[in-house]
């Protein structure tokens, strides 16, 4: 919105004032005119510069530094992989001693005992699984529970009138209810 005189005469303003005023800010806009072109002449005669200076060449110490990082970072990488891989290779073990029947509660006890460094995993599986397996039961057979399964002893027969006391038929056997009750 400029300031003008009709704006000013609305605003019922007297015609010294609005002179007056019209002076004022007409030396305001002069002066901030002049600023602005004191600027621009600055920057127009300032050399053109590179925004973003160069990187300089890299020092032997930071070389160094930078190779130590790198490598402690690839370490630091591999020991990753090695825990995964030694995690992979225990909950395979563990389903082998599961595999060899060992009780439950036991496996545990079993997996901190092994020594897994002779184990191998490959394409996801341990290699002579059979083997290892033979090898659990061998020498963790006190763990491995034995279920054997006993018959009725003969000798002394259930009790109990060997069945003949049962009603021949449905019939029968309603007839004989009906009758206690009533």
């Amino acid at each position: 919105m400029a300031l003008t005189r009709k704006m000013l005469k609305a605003m019922g303003i007297e015609d010294e004032k609005i002179d007056q005023i019209i002076e004022e800010h007409t030396e305001s806009t002069d002066a901030l005119k002049q600023q602005r072109d004191d600027w621009k002449a600055k920057a127009e005669a300032k050399p053109a510069t590179d925004p973003k200076p160069k990187d300089p060449e890299p020092t032997d110490e930071y070389k160094a530094k930078y190779d130590a990082e790198k490598k402690a970072f690839e370490e630091y990488k591999a020991g990753i992989e090695a825990e995964k891989s030694e995690a992979d290779k225990r909950a395979k073990y563990r389903e082998l001693i599961k595999e060899a029947g060992v009780d439950e509660k036991r496996i545990d006890a079993v997996l901190k005992i092994s020594d897994l460094s002779g184990v191998t995993v490959k394409d996801g599986a341990i290699e002579n699984a059979k083997k290892l397996v033979d090898g659990i039961k061998a020498d963790f057979k006190e763990f491995i529970p034995v279920v054997t399964t006993e018959g009725a002893s003969v000798a002394k027969p259930p009790a109990g009138d060997g069945g003949t006391a049962a009603p021949k038929n449905l019939r029968d056997a309603l007839r004989e209810r009906y009758e206690q009750k009533g």
